[in-house]
């Protein structure tokens, strides 16, 4: 990984996508996973894991 900031564009989809995982909002979740995929870049996805990973309740 680098230790370069993501794009502001690509950490609002990230925190989208885990507000959707935790209400459960499929249809958004399958719209907002397909953008992550386009991203595509290792961080990217590594920061979806480790903001999925928090639980929750974390913000």
């Amino acid at each position: 990984m680098t230790d370069q900031p993501l794009p502001p564009a690509v950490r609002g989809v990230i925190a989208g996508l885990v507000d959707a995982v935790r209400a459960g909002d499929d249809a958004r979740i399958d719209r907002l996973l397909e953008r992550i995929v386009r991203i595509g870049t290792p961080e990217a996805l590594y920061e979806l894991r480790r903001q999925l990973a928090k639980g929750p309740t974390s913000p």
